[in-house]
């Protein structure tokens, strides 16, 4: 903080007589009390100066600017809490032309709160200087930190944008970038970080962040350029290797990214994210065995990181080992990554497997849509046990959801205040805790039921004569694995067969798929109207058939027991498991497998050859 050293080592200030002249101890005047202090300041002597302004303070309690100095030497030698006090007293006492700016004093006293922990006031303080000088690039930069530690990244953002333009220099722009990426803005902290990374291309923390942003915004192919760039000018290291087999294990390319992870392991054996890849990259190989033994022997070396158990859940859950698999996905619950999509509940007691009788439970919904509607299959075994259980469930299907309940249970609308309650369960944590295995699912379906006022218009809008046919060929297009799952509709249209009138179940027609829908005469675009999972599970109940890629359409059509063919990637996701047809989860499901990544044609060749047979004559 040289700066504010030189600033108050200049300041200056009326000359003024002690307050009470005749009994003071020595002739040293208010103007010499500030300029010893100065003097002391400008040499460093922290202690020296607030003696000074100290004395000069008591000489004349109505200087702001004393006090001003004094709230600046407190905050230089730790004492944010007494800082605050002094700069506090400078604003009340400051007049103009005092010498006691408003913009230092605001600024100063932001410090001094950023300091105690009190940022939402800093945050106000720095404002406050801003406002009186609105190119005051300490305060934006201070004020953007603390916006940071209160996690209102986009207000950052703004606060960084601003001081870009007055210091335009790279670490101002990696901040910038972090923040951006905070915000899920990550193209845009890519293209921030491309000519930084162009004009200093040895800048390894430049090169990581972008590597980051590229690999968020769906960039691949460029973020397995950045990890390349990086290995090569930096020579190999676990870091950059493990970095280059993310974006080689999202393209597919698994056996090399497998390659890089083993290297990576050469240089640190504990590298706890080439031990997580290792795990995953053997998993999305399918070699399941391989892959359990590597998780095990990963959190045999790294018994407490959540992230190695997690990884070590999906092939055993993905082979059948369902017990052992709940049992690690549990520490999902303590993964950083998982933060935000998991309920956060302080002070209320998790459920582990007490007697809930005479008890109160609630259950929350996490992860994606599917995730709900499969998991709330357990509200009925736990509502068995409780007295009241209350259900969060994700707001498109809190009317579907709610009908459904049984008489104890009740659903909690979103953003409700929660009543007592005596524990409370992930949805998805209930199968550990009842130790569900293949055997004991709850498979009963329909677990879910339409709206039986709402089915005959849909019904009459379909008319007969045909087999009505509900279609989904592409799920959302921001999760990760939807360039894996979902299809264009111009290979899936292929599966048309005479004698079938195909109806949209997705909520939308991407725009790349427009084209072929309208090409398409046999379909019939009926998604749009689809405004909750009510609506679609009324249009279900009319359909004859669902087919669907891997997407909380597929959940649905198997909680209403509808017939539902579930097309799957070469890698599937661990609910399907390997090497069969039907799913213990939903009994109306048939799954149709690539044999190969990215073979949809062999599979929609199946599909068409399954609808011709079934809508033949005498079928």
């Amino acid at each position: 903080m040289g700066w504010l050293r030189e600033t108050f080592g200049r300041r200056g200030g009326t000359t003024a007589a002690p307050a009470e002249p005749a009994a003071a101890p020595s002739p040293v005047t208010l103007t010499n009390w500030r300029k010893l202090g100065n003097d002391a300041l400008a040499a460093g002597h922290l202690a020296e100066a607030f003696r000074c302004y100290e004395q000069g303070a008591l000489a004349d309690p109505q200087d702001a600017a004393l006090r001003l100095n004094l709230g600046f030497v407190l905050l230089e030698q730790g004492q944010p809490q007494a800082a605050a006090v002094r700069l506090q007293e400078a604003l009340a006492l400051r007049r103009p032309g005092d010498g006691c700016a408003a913009h230092d004093a605001h600024y100063l006293l932001g410090r001094a709160q950023a300091a105690s922990g009190l940022h939402a006031q800093a945050v106000a303080s720095f404002e406050a200087a801003l406002g009186a000088q609105p190119d005051f690039a300490e305060a934006l930069e201070d004020g953007a930190r603390s916006l940071h530690v209160l996690e209102r990244h986009a207000e950052a953002v703004a606060w960084m944008q601003r001081l870009l333009k007055l210091r335009p220099t790279t670490l101002n722009k990696l901040v910038l970038a972090s923040e951006l990426r905070a915000c899920n803005r990550h193209a845009e902290a890519a293209d921030l970080l491309a000519p930084v990374c162009a004009q200093e291309p040895a800048n390894v923390d430049a090169a990581v962040l972008r590597y980051g942003a590229l690999m968020k915004s769906g960039r691949t192919l460029n973020a397995l350029a950045e990890a390349e760039r990086m290995l090569a000018l930096q020579g190999p290291s676990a870091r950059f290797l493990v970095n280059r087999s993310v974006p080689l294990e999202r393209l597919g390319r698994f056996e090399e990214a497998l390659a890089c992870v083993e290297q990576a392991l050469t240089f640190e054996p504990s590298n706890r994210d080439a031990l997580v890849n290792r795990c995953t990259t053997l998993t999305n190989l399918l070699r399941l065995p391989e892959a359990i033994a590597a998780g095990e022997a990963a959190v045999q070396l790294l018994p407490e990181d959540p992230d190695l158990h997690f990884s070590l859940s999906i092939p055993l859950l993905m082979s059948g080992d369902l017990r052992r698999g709940w049992q690690e996905s549990e520490w999902r619950r303590r993964s950083a990554g998982f933060r935000g999509k998991l309920l956060e509940l302080e002070g209320q007691r998790p459920w582990q497997g007490e007697s809930l009788r005479g008890c109160t439970i609630f259950l929350h919904g996490e992860q994606g849509l599917g995730d709900n509607i499969q998991f709330v299959r357990y509200v009925q075994p736990v509502a068995a046990q409780a007295r009241d259980v209350l259900v969060l469930v994700s707001e498109a299907l809190q009317p579907l959801v709610a009908r459904n309940l049984p008489a104890n249970a009740r659903l909690l609308p979103q953003g409700a205040r929660l009543p007592a309650i005596d524990f409370h369960c992930p949805l998805m944590s209930v199968p550990a805790i009842l130790g569900t295995t293949e055997e004991t699912i709850p498979a009963e379906v329909p677990y879910l039921r339409a709206d039986l006022s709402l089915v005959p218009a849909w019904r009459e809008r379909l008319g007969g004569g045909t087999l009505n046919v509900g279609i989904a060929w592409a799920g959302n297009p921001k999760h990760t694995n939807d360039h894996n799952r979902s299809m264009t509709l111009a290979t899936f249209r292929a599966i048309d067969a005479a004698g079938c009138r195909f109806v949209t179940v997705q909520p939308e027609v991407r725009d790349a798929d427009r084209a072929s829908f309208e090409a398409w005469p046999a379909a019939v675009d009926l998604g749009r109207e689809l405004r909750d999972f009510d609506d679609t599970a009324a249009l279900m109940e009319a359909l004859d058939l669902v087919i669907t890629v891997d997407t909380s359409v597929a959940h649905l059509a198997g909680a209403l027991g509808k017939p539902v063919w579930i097309l799957l990637p070469h890698v599937p996701d661990w609910r399907w498991m390997l090497q069969r047809e039907d799913s213990p989860w939903y009994p109306s499901a048939r799954l149709y497998r690539q044999p190969a990544a990215g073979d949809w044609d062999s599979v929609i060749r199946r599909v068409r050859a399954d609808l011709r047979a079934l809508v033949a004559p005498g079928h």
